[in-house]
């Protein structure tokens, strides 16, 4: 760990960070009263001294002082989750028919997704609706998304409602709404199937059958959005391969020559968790924005975009996090204390048990941990795997009453303190592109949704200038270059602190205290300035044209016709100098094209001249860096994105 750098109060608070990011949180609490108990003492000189995450474990639950104040604490454990609620659904509903009547559609939808959400199961509330909250919570979402003319949506939850039951007058008219999206989706005889039923049904009752032929013979057609998010073939990945350095550990080269826009990774997580504070607006497992959501059959906390994701969560990780979920929010844990449980809620107990015997790859620097921080995530370990005990997650689904852990259990924490470690230095934060107004690049933010582990993504090493930028499709990450590399060369990412935004000495401040490294990148052992503080000064310079020289010419020169002070040798830069012009013009019109929203067109531009720019210069090089910012923002673009101001819009 840097010792110029390293404030050690700043090194626990980021810590701490990585564990509790909620203030409002019980974990923290929890944490300083049994360290409190526990006493300066016997976590440095006892506590500290221990070798192995078994032996932290085992001692928390051996030293009685310790274990008393855990046992007393997590002998309160319980489910805390946000229950369905039928009067609250049929209430939305109501709102959302006064909605419709004033065509407030978008309002009304927002609405109707909250109907559909709080409403229990068929049956489960006879006082309300007789039972049948859910089936018009559907009925009426799906009567709104008709009018919003998304008829495959509304077919969906047509669907939906007819399987959780309707009255024979609704199953007529199920039928007709049926056929009417079918129409607009341009299923002609699926629509004509559904209207003869309907038909059928009606009997001879002819003010309905003149209804009916109405919506024969009426035009209807679909809104579609395009997904425009482009997944590159991982066929590129050929390009890199992995390299191990003792100081350095496992990293990332260039196994062949590198050019920008070059993608090198596309690889689906390990584990991913979604933000809570996204609970609402995406997907709880897929990530995707939500259009017209399904929730969970037993707790309203989270929401799905389809059945499908719905079904692999229940069958796997939901089914144990379901009745804790707020109270795993309530204790203010990080979204990585929550990716830690997932990487053993998304397996089977023999599933993880099995993973106990396989070697743990990932990087924890164990050695360079302090004993509060040791004791901070042994307890975090203690706290969810009380929550595993109580969600039934252990052998015949029964909960440990005692709250210590039996043999099983112990090896399940000993992994959930692994991955609390690894996590902290392994993990990726998931983002998607938001635009303020319309889909234009100068008004996009990035919004962070989630956390995931990519096995092949975590092995690059940071650098200040970094070689490689970051977008995700759904929950997949897409790792593309944004400058040229020679075969052999480290491809480093950056993890946060770049040094066009950031000072050198908050850069190593950062870096040390939340990664436990000091930064040697060529930008920190040269300290080259950032945008704030004269990069724009930096003056130009020109690589020698002699393939074997390593001299730079810094501009403006006096002459065009030279000798080389450094190879000797008599050279021209005037084509150097030509294309230095014309590496200016391609960024300009790269951010013409940005302006009018041809960003594939504007990355191809901008590519070429960050390759020329790297043969002929070398950085800093002020406008060269703003390109590869533009550049990042384009290859975004491709990505995870949502228009602000367009409720209701898929990704």
């Amino acid at each position: 760990m840097s010792e110029k750098f390293t404030d050690k109060d700043y090194y626990l608070r980021c810590s701490e960070k990585t564990l509790q990011t909620n203030e409002k949180g019980f974990f923290l609490q929890f944490s300083d009263h049994v360290s409190e108990i526990a006493g300066t003492n016997w976590i440095n000189n006892t506590f500290g001294k221990l070798k192995s995450d078994r032996e932290r474990i085992d001692l928390i639950y051996k030293y009685k002082p310790v274990k008393e104040a855990i046992c007393e604490a997590l002998g309160h454990v319980q489910d805390v989750y946000r229950k369905k609620n039928a009067e609250l659904s049929k209430n939305r509903r109501l709102e959302v028919e006064k909605l419709l009547e004033k065509q407030e559609y978008n309002k009304a939808l927002i609405l109707a997704c909250q109907s559909v959400l709080r409403a229990p199961p068929t049956g489960d509330n006879h006082k309300v609706d007789d039972g049948f909250t859910l089936s018009l919570a559907y009925w009426t979402r799906a009567t709104v998304l008709m009018e919003l003319r998304r008829y495959a949506w509304a077919l969906l939850d047509l669907q939906a409602a007819l399987k959780e039951g309707v009255s024979d007058d609704m199953k007529v008219e199920a039928f007709i709404k049926m056929g009417v999206c079918y129409k607009g989706m341009n299923e002609l005889n699926r629509a004509k199937i559904s209207f003869t039923l309907a038909e059928r049904m009606l009997g001879t009752d002819a003010v309905k059958l003149k209804s009916l032929e109405s919506y024969k013979t009426s035009t209807f057609k679909e809104v579609r959005e395009v997904d425009r998010r482009v997944l590159p073939s991982p066929a590129a990945s050929v390009k890199i391969e992995l390299k191990e350095e003792k100081g350095k550990g496992r990293f990332v080269v260039a196994k062949d020559e590198v050019k920008t826009g070059d993608t090198l990774v596309v690889e689906e997580p390990l584990v991913a968790s979604l933000l809570p504070d996204c609970f609402s607006t995406h997907c709880h497992h897929c990530f995707d924005r939500l259009l017209s959501p399904v929730g969970c059959n037993d707790c309203a906390s989270i929401a799905f975009c389809k059945r499908e994701c719905r079904d692999v969560a229940l069958a796997s990780y939901h089914k144990y996090e379901c009745h804790i979920l707020d109270l795993l929010i309530g204790s203010g844990m990080s979204v990585l204390c929550h990716l830690a449980l997932r990487m053993v809620t998304q397996l089977s107990l023999k599933e993880s048990l099995a993973k106990y015997e396989d070697k743990r790859p990932f990087c924890t620097n164990s050695h360079l941990r302090l004993p509060e921080d040791f004791l901070q995530r042994t307890l975090m370990t203690a706290f969810l795997l009380r929550c595993l005990q109580k969600s039934n997650y252990f052998i015949d689904g029964e909960a440990n009453d005692d709250v210590v852990p039996n043999e099983e259990e112990l090896k399940i924490g000993e992994l959930l303190l692994y991955y609390l470690e690894m996590l902290q230095f392994n993990a990726h934060e998931i983002y998607e592109t938001r635009y303020d107004n319309g889909n234009q690049l100068q008004n996009s933010k990035f919004g962070y949704i989630g956390v995931a582990l990519y096995p092949t993504a975590s092995l690059f090493n940071h650098d200040c200038y970094p070689a490689v930028t970051r977008h995700f499709v759904g929950k997949k990450i897409v790792v593309t270059a944004v400058r040229p590399l020679k075969a052999g060369e480290t491809i480093g990412d950056n993890y946060g602190p770049i040094f066009t935004r950031k000072s050198l000495i908050s850069r190593q401040k950062v870096l040390s205290s939340r990664y436990w490294f000091d930064c040697r990148c060529e930008a920190c052992t040269q300290d080259w300035p950032s945008f704030d503080n004269g990069l724009q000064k930096v003056s130009d310079r020109l690589r020698c044209p002699n393939d074997n020289c390593t001299n730079f010419f810094t501009l403006p020169l006096t002459k065009e016709n030279l000798k080389c002070p450094r190879c000797k040798k008599n050279v021209s830069l005037t084509d150097y100098l030509e294309k230095l012009r014309g590496i200016q013009k391609k960024y300009e019109k790269a951010h013409d094209l940005v302006n009018d929203a041809k960003t594939d067109e504007a990355a191809v531009l901008l590519c070429e001249g960050i390759d020329t720019f790297h043969k002929i210069s070398r950085p800093p090089h002020a406008i060269t860096h703003v390109a590869q910012e533009v550049l990042l923002a384009c290859l975004a673009h491709n990505g995870n994105s949502y228009v602000r101001n367009n409720i209701g819009s898929s990704p």
